[in-house]
């Protein structure tokens, strides 16, 4: 059975503070000590010490290099001659008071080594790596650390850390595999809390209970947690679905019997990107382990014992059906004042996500201005004399600055590069939709432009979705035609290319009237006046079939240096009036047999 913290409280606290390794002077006086540790936190120190020569005007103790930022404490603390250590960790912060009474103190602040992972935030890209290798990374980048950590199982293609500490980039990891942030003396251990382990401490309503709260609460129970994610390999919402669990042993009431005073069915976490199942999986999990461990929250405060660790477990004995049992502790307080030590355990957690904290990511514009949120409405005003040069056109945004001049905003096409790409540029009095880099409002990007009733679309909305196109403002159009598998090229004149698989053609037709026609028939080439063919090279005609060149009402005419007409079987030049066969020079009749008349 555990043992009460009551077993050695009848012996005189002993009190012990080392600096680096070093018991500190024994003259020191030490007014009190408070030590807070927590799951998902860093464990802190404070000692307040007497310090202070009023008539010398000095400070000794806080002269000495005992205290100094960066020094390593170490406190023990214990009865009669059995003491242990309830914190380990390096100074961050000195300071001095005095009071209106003159009364003057040391106040030292220290944290456990792990503070490191806090500090300055970051950028990583982890590359086929599982979470837990990502925690055991970035737990080795602060020197002077241990790390413990479960292995967690699925594998990411990426994993990218975007400007944030090392330290909350960890705890978000975990959470979302269910695991939690323990931190002692250096040694950083994440895993999953089980509540299962045997109690180091019974603490009993009557006895050994200074003080107790607790609360039992039904609106964090989940009868079931389903998390869901888009999956563009299969164009469908992907799902995993976790029953509720139990850590600790606690009460009377179970969690399925809590969760069913709502009556949820079950409780949705949704995203709208691309997650691996096993990691939907972990996700719901830890939901629902974030429930069981505030099913029943509270603290309770007793006789000081070294035996209460954070992430370990403590028997409540006393305080009727309902809270009775053993619970997981997430927190432990010791305090240390005029020879009298206590210590409170908080048991239970909140449901809430360590992602939903407000300071997780860097502020809007990266704090240089008030930034600004979501996309916003435009007007076109001007395309040209970017002052800049940058390419930029100026827009008027309505809401923000409907009484000043526009800014200027960079515009986001299709395909930039360097003079070449994509060139749509909106006109003015435009509607067009305004984001903003790293939400700076000096930063605007235009994405894009906006139909409404007064902008309407160059074609109807139907329902098929068959026709795309471009239309310019003069009416320059391109057409594409799904349906019949079309594609049109039209001016305002009516000059036309139409490349049709349904008509199995293709056509180039100007406002004249003038024709090419291609399709399964052959080639047409029509014209309502001349037709000329000229090349400064040779011009070749061939056909496996007949050629023929007809006038209906007008004459025929070959011209060239030199004419030469070949038969390969027969050859026939025909009058039905007249004929002539006539040369300048000599003139020659030549065949086998020649017959005339």
């Amino acid at each position: 059975m555990a043992d009460s913290p009551n077993l050695n409280g009848g012996g005189v606290v002993k009190l012990s503070v080392f600096s680096d390794g070093a018991a500190i002077d024994e003259e020191i006086q030490v007014v009190s000590v408070s030590v807070i540790k927590s799951v998902n936190k860093v464990p802190f120190a404070k000692l307040v010490l007497l310090d202070g020569d009023m008539p010398e005007q000095d400070f000794p103790v806080s002269n000495s290099d005992q205290f100094k930022p960066g020094k390593a404490i170490k406190i023990n603390a214990g009865y009669d001659d059995d003491e242990e250590t309830i914190f380990e960790g390096v100074v961050i912060r000195h300071g001095i008071k005095i009071g209106a009474d003159n009364f003057s103190r040391l106040v030292i602040e220290c944290r456990d080594k792990a503070v490191a992972m806090t500090v300055g935030r970051k950028n990583a890209n982890y590359i086929d790596s599982k979470d837990s290798d990502v925690i055991t990374t970035l737990i080795g980048n602060s020197n002077g650390l241990t790390a413990e950590v479960e292995a967690s199982t699925t594998q990411y293609k990426e994993l990218v850390q975007y400007y944030s500490t090392d330290w909350d980039f960890m705890l978000s990891r975990a959470e979302i595999n269910g695991m939690v942030v323990c931190v002692e003396a250096g040694k950083v251990t994440v895993g999953a809390p089980s509540g299962s382990e045997a109690a180091t401490l019974v603490v009993t309503y009557g006895e050994d209970m200074m003080e107790f709260s607790a609360d039992l609460d039904a609106r964090s129970q989940l009868t079931s947690v389903e998390s869901v994610a888009w999956d563009p390999a299969t164009q469908a919402v992907a799902s995993e679905t976790a029953s509720n669990t139990t850590v600790g042993e606690s009460g009377n009431i179970a969690s399925d019997e809590l969760a069913e005073v709502l009556g949820l069915d079950k409780f949705c976490l949704q995203s709208p990107i691309p997650q691996e199942t096993a990691a939907l999986s972990d996700w719901a999990k830890g939901q629902q382990l974030k429930a069981a461990l505030a099913r029943i929250r509270g603290r309770t405060k007793f006789q000081g014992s070294a035996l209460a660790k954070v992430g370990g477990v403590i028997e409540l004995a006393g305080v009727g059906e309902r809270f009775n049992g053993t619970v997981y502790v997430s927190g432990v307080e010791h305090e240390i004042v005029n020879g009298q030590w206590s210590t409170r355990a908080e048991f239970g957690m909140s449901d809430s996500w360590f992602a939903e904290q407000r300071d997780l990511v860097a502020p809007p514009a990266s704090g240089l201005l008030p930034g600004v949120e979501g996309l916003q409405i435009g007007v076109v005003m001007k395309l040209d004399a970017d002052p800049a040069g940058e390419s930029r056109i100026q827009v008027k945004l309505p809401i923000m600055q409907a009484e000043t001049e526009g800014v200027w905003a960079r515009l986001a096409n299709l395909h930039a590069s360097q003079g070449f790409g994509a060139f749509f540029i909106p006109e003015i009095d435009d509607e067009v939709i305004v984001g903003y880099l790293n939400n700076d409002p000096n930063h605007p990007i235009v994405l894009g432009s906006l139909y409404s009733s007064k902008h309407a679309t160059p074609y109807e909305l139907t329902a098929d979705n068959f026709i795309k196109g471009w239309v310019t403002k003069e009416k320059l159009k391109i057409e594409l035609d799904d349906e019949k598998k079309i594609i049109t090229i039209v001016t305002p004149g009516e000059n036309t290319v139409v490349l049709s698989d349904d008509g199995k053609s293709i056509l180039l037709q100007d406002q004249s009237g003038n024709k090419v026609e291609l399709n399964d028939g052959g080639i047409t080439i029509d014209s309502p006046k001349d037709i000329t063919i000229s090349a400064k090279g040779k011009i070749s005609m061939e056909a496996v079939g007949n050629v023929e060149v007809t006038s209906s009402g007008a004459d025929v005419t070959v011209d060239g240096l030199n004419i030469t007409h070949t038969a390969n079987v027969g050859f026939t030049a025909k009058g039905n009036a007249t004929a002539e066969l006539s040369a300048s020079g000599q003139t020659t009749v030549k065949g086998a047999m020649v017959m005339i008349n």
